[in-house]
């Protein structure tokens, strides 16, 4: 049977050596050939190593996980999430990765996952799709999950026109006027909405760019959006929201 070349991208070394523990002690199948600490370190791995599967840690210091993708035209390997942070299981998800594994790794999960791989070693097209989503300026209709204490509600990510912080929780607001109070800081959305193409205007508001109907350049500055809301811009974003208008 042919190995599934493998390599972990992980920053904390507890982590790493645990990982690497339980795949060569019970996922005989698996052949990990390599690991790096960065998001800059695992593009050099992959590219040298080219594996099968990779196992990428989220919350990593510098670039977050999510933005390896980035760097590869083609993405020709599967990837499994990992984390110790529950919100990001959706990230996960929506984003269609392999799989995403909760810290500390479950044997039993891990299994489960790389028996997952087998099942999509061929399946190429969720990780274009995956890429794209990642790389676009302008996102395709894609969906965004928003927890609720008992449920989730599911936005379609070009029709959301903000969302702005509000004390310790985060308000969406969509192009259909629907407006969504969420218990979590807006930090934990910026990475994904800004790799999706919006723009942070101000630590406490984040735009799309199709929504924006005026941009007021007498200071203070600040830009309307097209249900009348004005959103102020920090001057220190001024130009770089400037050039993006431009470019529309």
């Amino acid at each position: 049977m042919m190995k599934i070349r493998a390599i972990i991208v992980e920053d904390e070394l507890a982590a790493k050596s645990m990982l690497s523990i339980l795949i060569e002690r019970y996922c005989p199948e698996v052949q990990i050939v390599g690991d790096a600490s960065t998001v800059k370190e695992g593009v050099e791995l992959i590219e040298q190593l080219l594996p099968d599967l990779v196992f990428l840690d989220i919350e990593m210091p510098g670039e977050k996980g999510l933005f390896l993708f980035k760097y590869f035209d083609k993405i020709d390997f599967e990837v499994i999430f990992t984390t110790a942070y529950n919100e990001y299981a959706i990230n996960a998800i929506r984003l269609s990765a392999l799989d995403y594994l909760l810290k500390p790794i479950s044997l039993e999960e891990l299994k489960i996952s790389i028996q997952e791989f087998k099942k999509r070693q061929n399946n190429k097209q969720l990780h274009h799709s995956l890429f794209q989503q990642l790389t676009s300026p302008i996102p395709t209709p894609k969906r965004i999950v928003l927890p609720f204490q008992n449920s989730f509600i599911f936005l379609e990510v070009d029709e959301i026109m903000y969302c702005r912080a509000d004390g310790a929780a985060t308000l969406f607001v969509t192009q259909k006027g629907e407006r969504h109070t969420i218990a979590k800081l807006m930090k934990e959305y910026a990475d994904l909405l800004e790799s999706l193409g919006f723009i942070r205007v101000h630590r406490s508001a984040i735009i799309n760019l199709d929504y924006v109907q005026e941009f007021i350049r007498k200071r203070p500055h600040s830009v309307v959006m097209k249900d009348g809301v004005q959103i102020a811009i920090a001057q220190s974003r001024k130009d770089y929201l400037m050039n993006k208008l431009l470019r529309l």
